[in-house]
């Protein structure tokens, strides 16, 4: 292998991991401001988990209501999560006052790892 190609696959490296640091810190960015966004003026509601999924990775769908008009969320959720809670249990939803369709579980609060 000759410098030159050396030089260009470290460099296309360099650029690939680049690259996806960048993504995701603008996923990273993306959920804090959601996140900043629904406690700066949060309601609360109580949802109704329609749907479980544990396999590729571990995930939720939570049905709830607010003023009359139903919203859903998907969300991912931890191993404990999923232990004490089953489908067509009930959990804590916060939502933004200002769009009620932008939510969080509340024993998401807790934990934002995921």
């Amino acid at each position: 292998m000759t410098r030159r190609q050396t030089v260009g696959i470290i460099l296309g490296l360099a650029f690939c991991i680049a690259l996806f640091a960048g993504l995701i810190y603008f996923v990273k960015a993306d959920r804090a401001e959601k996140r900043a966004l629904i406690l700066k003026n949060p309601g609360y509601a109580t949802g109704i988990i329609t749907r479980v999924r544990r396999y590729k990775g571990r995930r939720i769908s939570v049905r709830y209501t607010v003023g009359g008009v139903e919203h859903f969320l998907r969300t991912r959720v931890s191993r404990n999560f999923l232990r004490t809670h089953a489908k067509g249990d009930t959990t804590a939803v916060i939502y933004a006052k200002s769009d009620p369709a932008n939510a969080i579980l509340k024993a998401r609060l807790r934990s934002s790892r995921y």
